[in-house]
């Protein structure tokens, strides 16, 4: 979304150009796009990379290696083979200003395919004044909003490895201008037979073309190499997870890949109450400035679910620092 804001200010509406609320957009959607804090400079489709699950960016977005869970077909497609029976989801994201997003799923087992899922997603930006080249108000406004399509399978290589893979159909329009592109994510996941409940995972997200560009605009879309692990403790009811993201994008050092880190964990208090906490080193640093360095909160998450007979209710906090937060909200259960 950054690179169609820079290009709609740059003359693609010639005879229009965003007025203060456009700067302002492009400013949060760095920021809000939390996997992609570095890929949505030089990338286009960045919704594509957005964390929409409130269990996954409650802990950080180091969601890898879960198992049992539907929300785990954006992080890591072969999460889905652990899934049972007709499972669904709705998610929504409440970001700043009247940016908001969601997403929903069904997922369930097919002949010949194991297991399938198919998921629905949009962004909306809200609306945009339009302004003359003299920054005039017109009088008239404009939208943005984005929307994917994703289709997942996923299936057993053996007894500890499972992979999955997922096709997108994204589709992105400004005002009447538009752009559309095809990704697939690919995913593996193994369960490590020599010591109990570990778990390891490597998935490459978002690699694929534009079908259409903005202009002459070629957008590349936010292609991300990530390996995972987590362990659920012997003798406390906690599983931690950790992420390295966007192993493949350019570093000034090679060892600055690994600062691109998500680190988080899920308490089970109850069997209806579980507590989550994560923390994204990504979105720490791109917050962090000089004036709030010292003390500096942005990148922590936290949050908690509820489970309720087949339901279960998921609430995340994401903290932007100065800029202000994120609210998620979901309900996932199963069909009988």
């Amino acid at each position: 979304m950054l690179n169609k804001i820079i290009s709609f200010t740059k003359g693609t509406f010639s005879h229009r150009q965003a007025g203060a609320k456009i700067g302002l957009a492009v400013l949060l959607m760095i920021m809000i796009n939390v996997p992609t804090a570095f890929a949505g400079l030089t990338s286009g489709f960045s919704f594509l990379s957005t964390d929409f699950s409130p269990r996954s960016a409650a802990m950080g977005s180091a969601f890898m290696t879960m198992r049992g869970d539907l929300n785990t077909i954006n992080i890591n497609p072969a999460g889905l083979v652990s899934v049972d029976g007709k499972r669904f989801f709705f998610n929504y994201t409440n970001y700043l200003l009247d940016i908001n997003g969601g997403q929903a799923a069904y997922s369930f087992n097919a002949p010949y395919l194991h297991r399938v899922a198919v998921a629905v997603t949009y962004m909306d930006y809200g609306n945009f004044e339009a302004t003359d080249q003299y920054a005039v108000p017109t009088g008239e406004s404009f939208s943005a909003h984005d929307f994917a399509l994703t289709l997942t399978q996923a299936g057993n290589l053996d007894s500890h490895f499972s992979y999955g893979v997922s096709a997108k159909y994204a589709f992105s329009q400004i005002e009447k201008y538009s752009a559309q592109a095809i990704a697939f994510d690919f995913g593996l996941q193994y369960a490590a037979p020599f010591e109990k409940d570990l778990y390891f995972a490597v998935t490459l997200l978002n690699t694929g073309w534009n079908v259409k560009k903005y202009g002459n605009v070629k957008e590349p879309l936010p292609n991300m190499l990530n390996i995972g692990v987590s362990k659920k403790l012997a003798h406390l009811p906690l599983e931690v997870s950790v992420m390295l993201r966007g192993l493949n994008q350019d570093s000034k050092e090679w060892y600055d890949r690994f600062k691109r880190f998500s680190a988080g964990g899920e308490l089970t208090l109850s069997k209806h109450l579980r507590l989550r906490l994560g923390y994204n080193h990504t979105l720490h640093q791109d917050l962090e400035t000089g004036s709030t360095s010292q003390g500096n909160f942005g990148g922590v998450s936290g949050g908690l679910a509820i489970y309720w007979k087949s339901f279960r209710f998921d609430y995340a906090y994401s903290n932007l620092q100065d800029l202000g937060s994120i609210h998620r909200f979901g309900v996932s259960g199963s069909i009988h």
